[in-house]
């Protein structure tokens, strides 16, 4: 949800530190969004092209149901709930915090150093110009459940304009699609996934555990305005669902989100090689999954690891425009 444009705050450094008192700095005119990157340090691509200050700060920030700012900024911040079973240590993303890789800047030159493709031209200052949100679902140490699938609903991708300092949904799906992938999240897909639609039009998912996790996306690769991305915040929700039997109180199942873009629409994963895999917006950590329903929610925001940093906004941003909230 959006308003209509208000005027720049006199007072600068209202996007750069932690509100005190959330409500009443809220009822302020708000900081271009080019002011914000600017002050907070937060390196962007053609941020002088920002355009007038646009405010949106949404309805409700603690959210119209389950989301909220506070989770979306733990997602990123905290550690992963438990230990993934039979996931090697050594990557970040086997651990938490979230992590912010390619962040606001979608191009090859803001890829990792430990990212490194054979075609250097992966690598240049070139835009790329698609985007795919994705989640992975794991299994933690001590899972003992057979029957207790993952249900997951509402995928959403919103982007943050430099332009207009404006959140827009980028892509949506009431279901997911997915594999079977190796722990270490590379390669090929090694089989096909357990998916069953459910009634109410969203996905539930057999967990395989073993040596294999599943590994989902939707909506197709959405086209993005590349200079004009000012952030990326990916959710969805999910919970744990019952099979045959009611095993539930033994699950250990973890879920994470993340996004990855692309060059085009076209190229695909396997024009990286010698790299495994494609670097990645950015990962949330992995939460425990429960009963109930929760939001799982990745945003490009400087709460979780900075890889290789210099492409998110500062946390405080995100409070001042908070994107639309389930």
């Amino acid at each position: 949800m959006t308003q209509p444009a208000s005027t720049p705050i006199t007072d600068p450094d209202l996007a750069c530190r932690s509100p005190s008192n959330r409500l009443s700095r809220l009822m302020r005119p708000v900081l271009p969004l080019c002011a914000a990157l600017a002050l907070c340090g937060c390196e962007g691509s053609n941020a002088n092209s920002l355009g007038p200050p646009k405010s949106n700060i949404s309805s409700g920030l603690a959210g119209n149901g389950i989301n909220s700012v506070d989770t979306i900024e733990a997602d990123m911040r905290l550690l992963n709930d438990l230990a993934l079973a039979g996931v090697p240590t050594s990557a970040g993303w086997a651990t938490g915090p979230g992590h912010v890789v390619m962040g606001n800047d979608p191009r090859g030159s803001r890829t990792p150093a430990w990212w490194q493709p054979g075609d250097v031209r992966f690598k240049s200052d070139a835009w790329w110009t698609a985007m795919v949100p994705w989640l992975v679902v794991f299994d933690g140490v001590g899972h003992a459940a057979v029957d207790t699938r993952v249900q997951v609903r509402g995928m959403k991708v919103y982007v943050l304009s430099r332009r207009t300092g404006r959140w827009s949904l980028l892509a949506a799906d009431r279901g997911i699609q997915g594999a079977l992938y190796s722990k270490t999240l590379e390669g090929q897909p090694l089989g096909k996934a357990d998916l069953r639609a459910e009634s109410d039009g969203s996905t539930s998912i057999g967990v395989p555990g073993g040596n294999q996790v599943f590994h989902g996306w939707c909506c197709g690769r959405s086209v993005i305005d590349a200079p004009d991305v000012g952030a990326v915040f990916i959710t969805l929700q999910a919970r744990l669902l019952p099979g045959r039997t009611d095993d539930r109180a033994s699950a250990r199942l973890l879920l994470q989100v993340g996004g990855d873009y692309y060059p085009d629409s076209v190229t695909n994963g396997s024009a990286f090689a010698p790299a495994g895999s494609n670097p990645g917006i950015g990962v949330s950590r992995a939460k425990l999954l429960v009963s109930d329903w929760q939001a799982f929610n990745f945003a490009t925001i400087n709460a979780g690891v900075q890889d290789p940093g210099g492409a998110s906004i500062s946390v405080a941003v995100l409070r001042t425009l908070p994107p639309p909230l389930d």
